[in-house]
């Protein structure tokens, strides 16, 4: 490398780091005004009307309408068209008003440019070769990470309407027995429940307004939270609008299998309690001995690594470890 691009590499690195500076500097000046303005609210009087918008919000603002141009630009793509439908069902009912599953795929594609600008700025500020593999594998970096996120929330979610849907039920089969109609009952869950559920039932009486069967409504239903308790109201109404019969006896009966469910699930919950704390405690006790021996002594795990009778060993100690994950999960499943 010839002294001119060095010289070059120097002040582009110095840039850098004057532009990081500035930005730890300003955030620090923003979070000590933001201390004060909390400790003197208190003592102050609140305007009538606030129109001020905070910097966090200009901020969510301006990357809100990037997204919305880039969203438009991506919706020319039919294959992203078409792969954008399976989020949607992670937008919230009201979320579903302006945004579609499109709007999610385009935050992964700006979430990918950060994460590659990133990447070129840390190699710039460490005098590094930029490579084309490393923007790549940066890029999905920052594509896929919004899905793990994503799925976590997901899983909390379906996991909160799973708890829920009885008392979903359970509504339902009161408001039916009080005379009140399909439309009525969802209306009365999605008012009287909060949380997730209440969001369900939000986008059920949605699709019922629009003249769709409750079977299929439920249908939709399960298609977005994959729950068995959901699969079985949908067959149950589908047997019933198939062969015909009363709606109040259907939802009786759902609401008598989800309760019995419901309470020897609770009941295998409690039998299995201390057994599952005993096998988690056991998953954890290996990972904290190799941490606490490590620190004392950072060499003693050298061997395992550095002959051919240390790695064999190595790899012996990690598949009896996975199989007894694995036979103990299979034992507890049983149990189940």
């Amino acid at each position: 490398m010839d002294t001119m691009a060095i010289i070059k590499l120097i002040v582009m690195q110095m840039f850098a780091i004057l532009a990081v500076v500035f930005i730890i500097v300003f955030f620090l000046i923003l979070r000590r005004t933001l201390r004060l303005q909390k400790k003197f609210l208190k003592y102050t009087i609140k305007p009538l009307k606030n129109d001020k918008v905070s910097f966090f919000d200009k901020i969510e603002i301006m990357f809100e309408k990037i997204n919305t141009k880039h969203t438009k630009f991506l919706s020319k793509f039919k294959s992203l068209e078409k792969s954008s439908k399976k989020y949607e069902k992670h937008l919230s009912f009201e979320d579903l008003k302006n945004k579609t599953g499109m709007n999610i795929v385009s935050y992964k594609f700006l979430i990918g440019y950060i994460i590659s600008f990133l990447y070129i700025l840390s190699k710039i500020i460490h005098i590094s070769s930029i490579t084309i593999l490393g923007i790549v594998i940066s890029f999905l970096i920052g594509y896929y990470i919004l899905d793990v996120v994503l799925f976590i929330n997901y899983i909390k979610r379906r996991k909160e309407v799973e708890e829920d849907l009885l008392k979903a039920i359970i509504i339902m089969n009161n408001s039916f027995k009080s005379g009140r109609s399909t439309m009525q009952a969802v209306e009365i869950v999605k008012n009287e429940l909060t949380g997730a559920i209440s969001d369900e039932f939000k986008k059920i009486h949605l699709d019922i307004s629009y003249g769709l069967s409750l079977e299929v409504v439920f249908e939709r239903f399960y298609d977005r939270i994959k729950i068995e308790d959901a699969k079985y109201i949908s067959s149950s109404l589908s047997l019933l609008n198939k062969t015909g019969g009363n709606i109040i006896k259907v939802f009786n009966s759902i609401e008598t299998e989800f309760y019995n469910r419901k309470k020897l699930e609770n009941e295998l919950k409690s039998l299995t309690a201390s057994s599952n704390f005993v096998f988690k405690l056991l998953l954890v006790i290996p990972f904290v001995l190799y941490i606490v021996i490590f620190l004392l002594n950072k060499e003693y795990f050298n061997p395992f690594f550095e002959t051919s009778l240390g790695k064999i060993l190595f790899l012996i100690i990690i598949t009896l470890y996975s199989l007894y994950v694995f036979i103990v999960m299979k034992v507890m499943r049983l149990e189940e």
